[in-house]
């Protein structure tokens, strides 16, 4: 990918980018605002733990990428074939809200948003909404 893990700049807009990313198709991407019958929300603290200071590979319905979540509540974003974008997040009421700042493929950018936190259905995932999350290699 070529961003190094002390390019706070480059992490910061990978991480971002990849969540708007897979939310933007219409901004319901992610899907309904509700868990999946059954699905176990997480504490703020267990959202940070799993996320900060990592890498992490998703999937949303029409888009991949790949996004860093650092420490200090930033992160870089990039979204497959579309390019980078900085954005914010935090963990809330178990959910993981993310904002992207507006890039040549994402106009205005997105605000705020939240989506339930979840383990995954396969064994080392998570899922926000309709996109899951695996740790990039």
């Amino acid at each position: 990918m070529g961003l190094r893990m002390t390019d706070k700049a480059g992490w910061l807009a990978l991480g971002l980018l990849g969540f708007v990313v897979a939310g933007c198709s219409g901004m319901d991407g992610f899907g309904s605002k509700t868990p999946e019958p059954g699905a176990q929300g997480m504490t703020q603290a267990e959202i940070r733990s799993i996320l900060e200071g990592k890498s992490w590979r998703w999937t949303g319905p029409t888009n991949t990428g790949t996004t860093l979540y650092a420490a200090d509540g930033t992160s870089l974003v990039e979204v497959d074939g579309k390019g980078t974008t900085k954005g914010k997040w935090m963990a809330k009421d178990g959910q993981l809200c993310e904002s992207f700042d507006p890039a040549p493929w994402l106009k205005g950018g997105v605000p705020m948003s939240c989506y339930p936190f979840t383990k995954g259905t396969t064994p080392s995932t998570y899922q926000a909404g309709k996109a899951v999350f695996s740790v990039a290699s």
